[in-house]
């Protein structure tokens, strides 16, 4: 028998895994291949987990695939998010859950080229992915691949333009976009401004919905109320908001996006007023190491990035036969002090020589 390399530990097996656990090799087999379809005591079944963890037990991903046909790889082709943090989190969260039960995930970002996209997918599936994941930095319709072949397909964050998906997973823009507004709605505000997005964006147009619908709530009339419409960067904040307290001079500000609020922020301060004691300002995504970075740090509703991630990763790892078409996961309202009550005395903007110009 040949002697193992010297510095060069030995394998562990499923034998040795059966030897600890004092069960049979199949046995161990059935279990960490999750046969269900074999019975196994619930007894039996921690045992083997149990000696597999202490042993440190690495599967023979190889082997299995072999013996299986099974692949343990995803594919996740992506519209332009590899080179965002924050959005990038949708990955993350998907390696949290998948890479545990020995998936490993092949990233292909298309940069929004559908030939490109279609080739990278023709290369995924001819390699044997369990399933192909789509992700887009914002909520949008994305190019499907006509040569997914059968392949189990799920869009994160997007939706198929054409063709269909097994499941969709959007964050709940509506409630969000409710959520913030009823955060002054409810400290007693009545002249709140909505500063949105590009007016026919899917997220814009939702978050929008959920202002008014919070307005009604609050027994006001939506079409009251100011809307003004940007394109979500931190310019468009500044000047939509100079533009709105001067004329206006509401006292909150319900932003499409933290970066607006930002830019909002920015422009009270050269409009010499102070939030929140004068204005008070609501931001949209809770972007990591931005709205709690900010002073006053941003009110805002979070987008769930991480959470639909870890959500694609369960789904891929459940019973296709059982997944939804369609999840919808919730936008938290996250408050901090960029809120507070409505002034009992409205202070007027101080416009002096560089007031609603940007810094």
């Amino acid at each position: 028998m040949a002697k193992q390399p010297a510095g060069r530990p030995r394998r562990i097996t499923m034998t040795d895994v059966a030897r600890r656990a004092g069960v049979s090799q199949p046995t161990v087999s059935f279990v960490l291949n999750d046969r269900r379809d074999v019975s196994v005591a619930e007894e039996t079944r921690r045992r083997v987990l149990e000696a597999a963890a202490e042993l440190d037990f690495v599967p023979n991903r190889a082997a299995q695939l072999l013996r299986s046909n099974r692949s343990f790889t995803v594919g996740v082709v992506t519209n332009g998010i590899v080179s965002q943090p924050y959005a990038g989190l949708i990955v993350l969260g998907l390696q949290q859950v998948v890479q545990p039960a020995g998936y490993v995930c092949m990233v292909v970002d298309t940069t929004g080229d559908p030939d490109q996209g279609d080739g990278a997918v023709a290369s995924l599936v001819a390699q044997g992915v369990a399933a192909i994941m789509y992700a887009s930095l914002s909520p949008e319709p994305l190019h499907r691949s006509p040569r997914l072949d059968g392949t189990r397909t799920i869009f994160v964050n997007c939706w198929p333009e054409e063709g269909s998906a097994d499941t969709v997973l959007l964050a709940d823009e509506y409630g969000g976009g409710r959520a913030a507004a009823a955060s002054v709605f409810t400290r007693g505000h009545r002249e709140v401004a909505f500063l949105g997005g590009p007016r026919n964006d899917y997220a814009c147009k939702e978050r929008r919905r959920g202002f008014a619908d919070a307005a009604r709530e609050a027994g006001l009339r939506p079409a009251d109320l100011v809307h003004r419409f940007g394109d979500y960067s931190i310019g468009s904040g500044y000047d939509l908001a100079s533009e709105v307290v001067i004329e206006h001079g509401p006292t909150a500000l319900v932003c499409g996006n933290d970066r607006m609020a930002i830019g909002a922020l920015m422009a009270l301060h050269s409009l010499g007023l102070d939030c929140p004691r004068d204005v008070s300002v609501v931001g949209f995504d809770d972007q990591p190491d931005v709205a709690d970075q900010v002073r006053p740090r941003l009110t805002t509703a979070a987008l769930p990035h991480l959470m639909l991630g870890r959500r694609a990763g369960e789904l891929l790892l459940a019973d296709p036969d059982g997944a939804p078409d369609r999840v919808v996961v919730d936008c938290e309202l996250i408050e901090r002090e960029s809120v507070g009550d409505p002034p009992r005395r409205r202070r007027r903007p101080r416009p002096g020589p560089e007031a609603g110009r940007r810094p």
